[in-house]
């Protein structure tokens, strides 16, 4: 970024706070204006319920907010705001959006990792000798690596740790041992024949 860049996007920033002072000051003017307006009337004497619903209804009618739902009203200010800043703060509407719990990403990362070690583990019991065991580790390793991978999947696209899960599924992926021997067989057949 240059310096004529940084300088530009500084006088802008400037601006927009200048533009929400201003913004905020008209609020607060126009509010108290407002309470000043209906202190008299606070003061006047007090009415029958049957004269003050009237009363109500009338002012409702008369502002632009008392019109319409509770929807429409928020719609209204957010619209009023838009036109008081001249552009959308989309800072507002990312914090109205509640963030997921990355958790299950987590979790799918986590196993992929385990399963990874897990069939590292059963590879060097089966350079030792004990081919069984090392088949048994390897059954275990293809479940815990389709959990992963289905936990993984749900987390990235469900947006619960997205980034979490898709690393995980990569990583289940290749840590899953059926994907290793297919993967040994295509990339270096040789090295099975001394197996």
């Amino acid at each position: 970024m240059t310096a004529q860049q940084r300088a530009a996007a500084q006088r802008a920033a400037a601006q927009r706070a200048a533009a929400q002072r201003a913004a905020a000051q008209r609020a607060a003017a126009q509010r108290t204006a407002t309470q000043r307006a209906a202190a008299p009337q606070r003061a006047a004497a007090p009415r029958g319920p049957a004269q003050r619903t009237p009363q109500r209804t009338e002012g409702a009618a008369a502002s632009p907010r008392g019109r319409g739902t509770s929807g429409t009203t928020a719609a209204n200010g957010d619209f009023e705001r838009m036109l008081q800043r001249g552009s959308v703060d989309t800072r507002t509407l990312a914090q109205s959006r509640r963030r997921r719990n990355p958790v299950i990403g987590k979790i799918a990362l986590g196993l992929a990792v385990v399963s990874a070690a897990v069939d590292a583990s059963a590879f060097a019991v089966f350079m030792g000798g004990d081919t069984t065991f090392a088949f048994g580790i390897c059954f275990v390793v293809v479940f815990l690596t389709l959990i992963a991978a289905v936990l993984g999947f749900i987390a990235a696209v469900g947006s619960f740790g997205r980034w979490y899960g898709a690393v995980g599924v990569v990583l289940a992926f290749f840590a899953n041992p059926v994907i290793l021997i297919v993967l040994l067989v295509v990339v270096a057949p040789e090295a099975l024949t001394g197996m």
